[in-house]
């Protein structure tokens, strides 16, 4: 009796020890296919970046605020700006369609041409859409979120979708007559980063990132964004910009603040960045502060 009872209790064991294996290497499994199709779509921005740059010798407009701007109604964030370079969708806004368009409630309804010649239906704006594109499956600060209100400078009420990237505030972002060293001698500059959808800071803040959202604000998808003095009265983005004393890839983890004013690492490896040459790679959480902004700067640049 005695022995049958200590061949059960091994047996348990045994079972135990191989489902916790099994339930480990599944974990594994997860996080090397997030990994992988995080990698995959900052790849996609970094192509629709370079396809953009071809097309029009510049990079897109950070915002829609500025000497730059594209229509000067803070509308087109720099993601939607790449929109057309993305083949992601047929929705895509137009300057002469009216603001909401862009930035309408999930309640309104509109309709849209497909290049066959047939139509469909959609609801909410363009930026208040729910893109697979921008969001990291890593990601679990928000599902499917949308509908975030933001006032804008004009006193309009847009509404916004959440995304996982941001993209590096220090690159000359819609500066034409850039010269040719910053364009095409930029390959090890980051690009893009990861940001959590959603980051609440110590102090309890909420900050999104909107991946849609053309003004200067927290919410921004960027980083390192210093807000320019011309135009005056440009909301600040609080963001930090060339701090050595500050790791700039942070560790996000479940029931912790985040600071929304840098990148950060949503993956077991590392955090993901897409290069202006295309390419992706990975920074560690114990990267050099010095390193890491290095790559943030363009060459050319000071």
């Amino acid at each position: 009796m005695k022995r049958r009872r200590l061949g059960a209790v091994i047996f348990l064991l045994i079972s135990v020890l191989a489902f916790g294996f099994v339930l480990t290497g599944i974990e594994k499994l997860r996080a090397e296919r997030d990994r992988t199709s995080c990698q995959n779509k900052l790849r996609q921005l970094s192509l629709a970046y370079l396809n953009y740059r071809d097309c029009n010798g510049c990079l897109p407009p950070l915002t829609d605020q500025g000497q730059w701007a594209q229509l000067g109604r803070g509308l087109p964030s720099v993601f939607a700006s790449l929109m057309p370079f993305i083949e992601a969708s047929p929705i895509y806004f137009q300057p002469k369609q009216a603001p909401d368009y862009y930035y309408a409630h999930s309640s309104v309804p509109f309709t849209y041409g497909e290049k066959d010649g047939t139509t469909g239906t959609y609801t909410g704006g363009m930026a208040n859409q729910i893109w697979p594109v921008f969001l990291d499956p890593a990601d679990t600060t928000a599902v499917k979120l949308r509908d975030i209100p933001m006032t804008l400078p004009d006193g309009a009420t847009g509404y916004y979708a959440t995304g996982s990237y941001v993209a590096n505030g220090l690159l000359p972002w819609g500066v034409r007559k850039l010269t040719p060293p910053i364009l095409e001698d930029s390959a090890n500059t980051i690009m893009f980063a990861e940001r959590p959808q959603i980051c609440r800071t110590a102090a309890g803040e909420t900050v999104y990132n909107l991946w849609g959202l053309g003004i200067y604000s927290p919410h921004m998808p960027a980083f390192a964004t210093v807000t320019p003095t011309d135009p005056p009265g440009l909301w600040p983005t609080g963001q930090i910009v060339l701090a050595d004393d500050v790791n700039p890839v942070q560790e996000l983890r479940v029931g912790q603040s985040c600071d929304p004013r840098l990148p950060g690492k949503l993956h077991p490896g590392g955090m993901n960045v897409a290069m202006a040459d295309g390419s992706v790679r990975v920074f560690r959480s114990d990267v050099s502060p010095a390193v890491f902004w290095a790559a943030c700067k363009p060459a050319g640049s000071r």
